[in-house]
């Protein structure tokens, strides 16, 4: 209805011929084409060569079209002199209305494409199946190779303009002598993809499906199957001639080494250098727990020689089974076999007793560390700066080869990123770490620590006090006397000391506080009742061992200040601190009973 007079004005006008103008476009055929979205879905090509060199090309598109009617359809890249053959349908399979059966298409070939029109009103729907068939003559397709009896077919599929996700190609040759196979990628050829294949044989034809799980937008697709030369009525030029059965066969010429013997040398290369490896890290760990009074441990029993055998031998047989396309279990266990070969374990103690001796003040001069020989066996320890910068190394190596050999075979490129923790091993277990600690030099260092902090503590008198041995005269042990200026009575003395102990992973240094006290003396009472008192030195004193929370020397002095202000003399002042006990473990107090373990800071 058009608008009164009144209210007629160019808005009024441009509404009132927008409706029918836009109905007009929709309704004509070539906007409805233009408008109409159409994808390739899947492709399936049947390539059937003939005797003649030529060959009959079959194409099964899957589209999905959206937006409007399909009308027409042009596939682009085939083959320059493709003569397009009658009875191209298309069927729809989803959408529309109507029985769903094949519609006969027109089909033109022209400058390497060919264009379908379905029909002027074209068909609705939204996935249509399209069969059409052209022949070809395979000029160029095929060479001659190095292999006698052999050639080589290179065809190029169709390109797509969104690409598709499953691409099919089924090549049908007459029966040869031997089968046709996916020729190896070219150097040169960087989307090759990943192909898998399938071979039929019968009295009269071979048949060899391929098929590529994606094509990129736009890309050409380059199909190189290996075939035999005999079926072609007219070999390629180059190929080489068969042998005459009427002269002597000349004597054959050493072949070169191939990709099988290669991979064999690669194989025992790789095994020998693994073996080699786990040697130098057996010698070098035997050496280091030696220099740290402890015995290396393998996860596996064994000389050194023979586990880095045995090591060398089961990765060797994980690659050759890998390679040779036995069920990945077997490789998979032969591989961490090799890595239980190669592990070690965390180094044991020697258990030492000490002799005779007796304790003795020292100087300051005691808390400097004594410079020591650095361990063997850095190179091959993730723990230190050089063995880790090597693991990142041969890590990097691995990644390397497995990036060029997907390019061949992603199955080779994942067994090799697989290998490569092989080298965990070597490098994670059998580290500086889980040897027993240098228990003097580590007790001067964190002992100088706390005794500069606890410096500030003017009414503390703190020195350094060692045990010496009676026949060597060696310092074997150190620890830290701490004595308040006025202390309650009872109290015998104070002493901040080391004890090593196992832990998951290697050793730690655990600081430990000695109280030693007359039996029945104030200063015991002073201290909380949950201690427990052992014999000391002699019959009248008893001692009790009390451990801050964290290893560190921070809490250690805390700990040390909320000792001396319960055992401040007079009296009078440690009733408030007893009460308020339970609040020290903000700052690390933590009691345990003494005497459970036998170490540099046992009671007595």
């Amino acid at each position: 209805m058009l608008p009164s007079r009144a209210d007629w004005s160019p808005f009024a006008a441009f509404r009132a011929l927008a409706l029918p103008l836009l109905a007009t476009l929709l309704a004509w055929p070539g906007a409805a084409w233009a408008a109409a979205e159409r994808r390739v879905e899947s492709s399936t090509t049947t390539l059937e060569v003939t005797a003649d060199n030529s060959a009959i090309v079959r194409h099964e598109l899957m589209l999905a079209v959206r937006g409007a009617p399909l009308v027409s359809f042009t596939l682009r890249g085939v083959d320059s002199d493709a003569e397009p053959l009658p009875g191209a349908t298309v069927t729809r399979l989803a959408g529309g209305s109507g029985p769903a059966t094949p519609q006969p298409v027109e089909v033109h070939a022209s400058a390497g494409q060919l264009d379908v029109n379905v029909s002027r009103q074209g068909l609705r729907g939204s996935t249509f199946l399209l069969r059409l068939a052209y022949r070809t003559h395979l000029e160029g397709a095929l060479r001659a190779i190095g292999e006698a009896g052999r050639a080589e077919l290179e065809w190029l599929g169709p390109r797509f303009d969104d690409g598709v996700d499953s691409v099919t190609l089924i090549l049908q040759l007459p029966a040869g002598r031997s089968a046709p196979e996916v020729a190896p990628p070219r150097d040169t050829d960087e989307s090759y993809g990943i192909i898998m294949s399938t071979l039929r044989r019968s009295r009269d034809r071979d048949e060899l499906e391929l098929v590529r799980a994606h094509v990129a937008r736009d890309e050409v697709m380059r199909w190189s199957v290996r075939l035999d030369a005999g079926v072609l009525s007219s070999p390629p030029q180059g190929q080489a001639a068969l042998p005459d059965p009427e002269l002597p066969p000349a004597a054959p010429a050493a072949p070169p080494p191939d990709g099988a013997t290669r991979e064999l040398l690669g194989v025992l290369g790789a095994g020998a250098a693994y073996a080699l490896l786990v040697w130098l890290k057996a010698t070098g760990l035997a050496a280091a727990a030696r220099a740290r009074d402890a015995t290396a441990r393998a996860w596996l029993p064994g000389s050194s020689a023979l586990r880095a055998f045995a090591a060398g031998v089961a990765l060797a047989s994980a690659a050759v089974l890998a390679l040779s396309g036995e069920p990945p279990l077997a490789a998979a266990a032969a591989l961490l076999l090799a890595m239980a070969f190669a592990a070690h374990r965390s180094a044991e103690e020697r258990p030492r007793l000490n002799g005779p001796g007796e304790w003795r003040p020292l100087e300051a001069s005691a808390f400097t560390p004594v410079p020591t020989p650095a361990l063997p066996g850095a190179w091959l320890d993730a723990g230190r700066a050089r063995g880790f910068v090597l693991l990142l190394a041969c890590l990097g190596g691995v990644v390397y080869a497995a990036q060029r050999a997907f390019e061949s075979s992603p199955f080779t490129g994942a067994c090799l990123l697989l290998g490569g923790s092989a080298l965990l091993p070597i490098f994670c277990t059998g580290r500086a770490g889980e040897l027993p600690l240098d228990a003097l030099n580590h007790s001067r260092r964190f002992l100088s620590d706390v005794a500069q902090r606890l410096a500030r503590q003017v009414e503390l008198v703190v020195k350094p006090i060692g045990r010496v041995a009676a026949q060597s005269d060696a310092l074997d042990e150190l620890r830290l006397s701490i004595t308040p200026a006025r202390a309650v009575p009872g109290l015998l003395g104070v002493e901040l000391g080391l004890e090593l102990r196992e832990r998951l992973g290697g050793y730690a240094a655990r600081p430990v506080v000695v109280v030693r006290a007359s039996e029945g003396s104030e200063c015991q009472r002073a201290l909380p009742r949950g201690l427990t008192w052992t014999r000391g030195r002699n019959d009248g004193e008893r001692a009790t061992l009390v451990r801050p929370k964290l290893p560190s020397a921070e809490l250690s002095a805390a700990l040390l200040q909320e000792l001396f202000a319960l055992l401040a003399s007079p009296p009078a002042r440690a009733e408030a601190p007893v009460k308020n006990a339970s609040k020290s473990a903000g700052k690390g107090l933590s009691t345990v009973k003494a005497g459970t373990r036998a170490s540099p800071a046992h009671a007595t």
